[in-house]
């Protein structure tokens, strides 16, 4: 039986089970019959999200030096027929150049969610830099935008490989126009509420100045995910200033039931990201299209890839908080437009999104071959 390991040695979070790090090795084990193993130290007691990709094992270093995941490798080098990496990362080279000492005919992905804040500071042209590009067999990026910049920078081929959606429910179904006429008057959010890079306080001032200005009539603004403290006492002197924002604005808190999840995204009209930057598409952009939201974004690099340049939603410049109003109050006000957007998003994402589809990308990237041939 084949191997993909995806190998960290600082360790997987179980969140990252359910995204691209876990769940492209998953569907090698899914699809193609191959062992798929997440390696590197173990960062919580358990792992809840294992439950949705049955057969994926975790397997836990001691620690995460160099010399224990070169040990690992001497083990299983037999085994790990595709190593899989995330991150444009120093710690990475000698263990590429262990692996393919001790397993030189087997094939190395490296999966890049790149931003050009990130990128534009690396030195890759060092030799140890270059020796280790060149020793990856696919390298992929999940935006174009970022595709393009990395392919005329770096001396290697860029595939683009994006974050896309996999239903772990088996329920889903394709949105149909019951279920656009039965979206509710909701602006969704999902993420990790209250950092720095998500900037959820532009997402919040947006939203208050379009309500006060009379342009979000009936609408609703639902914060999804883990909350910072800051943010929480921040929220509530909006509250103390704004009183009539306590009943338009959720903080739902993080939903780990994918069904749940899932369910808030289908009844939103709209998703916005208000982000600073994100490595390359966010995995909740696909979620938010398959399911018909209307998209609002900042302008990061992915920000056409998640629009797709306008056909399903608009976008403004970073931290903008009027802009951000405007184009909410804009998008908020036009039925006719919603709808288009939202239609065209879910037929976008089943299109330009499905991970069964990336996975049969990659299967070729690496095999030279489609599945099954």
């Amino acid at each position: 039986m084949p191997g993909i390991y995806a190998l960290a040695p600082g360790g997987w979070n179980d969140q990252q089970i359910t995204k691209n790090c876990g769940l492209l090795p998953w569907l090698f084990h899914k699809k193609y019959g191959w062992e798929a193993v997440m390696v590197g130290v173990r960062t919580a007691e358990t792992y809840p999200s294992l439950r949705y990709v049955p057969g994926l094992r975790m397997d836990f270093l001691a620690d995460d030096r160099v010399a224990t995941a070169d040990a690992y490798l001497d083990a299983h080098a037999a085994d790990i027929d595709v190593l899989c990496l995330h991150g444009f990362m120093p710690g990475y080279f000698p263990v590429v150049e262990h692996y393919r000492a001790v397993r030189p005919e087997g094939k190395i992905y490296l999966e890049l969610d790149p931003n050009i804040y990130y990128e534009s500071r690396l030195d890759w042209s060092t030799p140890e830099a270059r020796a280790f590009l060149a020793s990856c067999d696919v390298i992929g990026a999940s935006c174009h935008r970022m595709q393009c910049y990395l392919g005329q920078t770096w001396p290697v081929i860029i595939d683009y490989l994006p974050n896309g959606f996999y239903d772990y429910t088996g329920a889903f179904r394709p949105m149909t126009d019951a279920d656009f006429a039965a979206k509710e008057d909701v602006i969704l959010t999902v993420g990790r509420l209250g950092t720095p890079q998500k900037q959820t306080e532009t997402l919040v001032r947006g939203f208050v100045a379009a309500a006060e200005r009379g342009g979000l009539d009936g609408w609703r603004l639902e914060l999804v995910g883990s909350v910072t403290e800051p943010f929480r006492a921040w929220l509530e002197e909006v509250f103390m200033r704004h009183p009539a924002m306590r009943q338009c604005i959720e903080i739902a808190g993080p939903v780990f039931d994918k069904a749940e999840l899932y369910q808030r995204y289908r009844r939103a009209k709209v998703f916005a990201l208000t982000s600073l930057y994100e490595g390359g598409t966010p995995n909740v952009v696909a979620e938010a299209l398959v399911h018909g939201c209307a998209m609002v974004t900042s302008d990061i690099d992915a920000w056409e890839d998640i629009i797709d340049s306008g056909r399903c939603g608009m976008h403004f410049p970073v931290g903008d908080v009027e802009a951000f109003a405007e184009v909410l109050a804009e998008i908020c006000g036009d039925s006719g437009q919603l709808a288009s957007f939202g239609r065209h998003a879910a037929a976008y994402a089943a299109q330009a999104y499905d991970f069964t589809k990336i996975a049969d990308q990659l299967y070729v990237l690496l095999c030279g071959r489609r599945p099954g041939v």
